[in-house]
Parts: C-alpha cells; sequence; structure tokens
C-alpha cells in the first residue's frame, strides 16, 4: 500500500509541475519547470521498475526457503532412516547369536 502511494503522489507531483510550467510559467522557468517535471516523472518510472524487481526478488528468496527446509527434512528423514536400520541390524545379530 505504502509503494502504491508513493507512486501515485509522484506521478500527480510530475503531471501538476508539468501543467503549472506551462500554464503559468514564461521563458526559462517554462522550461525549468517542464524539466523538473520529467525528472519526477523518471523517479516515478523507476520506482515502479524497483517495485516489480524486488517483488522477483522476494518470491524468489520464499521459493529459495521453501526447498531449504524441504533438503532439510529430507536429510533429517535420511538420518532417521539410518538409524533405524542400524538398530535393526544389532537386532538381527543379537538374535542370531542367540
Amino acid at each position: 500500500m505504502k509503494k502504491f502511494l508513493y507512486s501515485a503522489l509522484f506521478l500527480s507531483l510530475s503531471a501538476l509541475t508539468g501543467w503549472a510550467g506551462i500554464m503559468y510559467l514564461n521563458g526559462k522557468y517554462e522550461i525549468l519547470c517542464v524539466f523538473v517535471s520529467g525528472i519526477i516523472f523518471g523517479i516515478f518510472l523507476m520506482m515502479l521498475k524497483l517495485n516489480v524487481k524486488n517483488d522477483k526478488i522476494n518470491s524468489y528468496k520464499r521459493e529459495l526457503e521453501k526447498e531449504s527446509i524441504t533438503s532439510d527434512e529430507n536429510s533429517a528423514r535420511v538420518k532417521v532412516l539410518e538409524s533405524k536400520i542400524e538398530v535393526l541390524e544389532k537386532a538381527l545379530e543379537n538374535a542370531l547369536k542367540k
């Protein structure tokens, strides 16, 4: 929600600056105001791009965490099975000795 508000703020500020520069200013100041409007619009576009990139990075991190948890669970299961096999082997050896 916070990202959306910042994006909307920069977009409206850019439009307002450009409109005010064209309507109320003359000469150098009009060009300067349109330039500032372009800078603000560029910031808006970069914010959108960074938001998309950060969302992709966060989803990739979640996916990696899920994979690491799964691999940890699998290795724990393997260890449990190995210990059960060892116990059964010892029980079998004891039974054969008797």
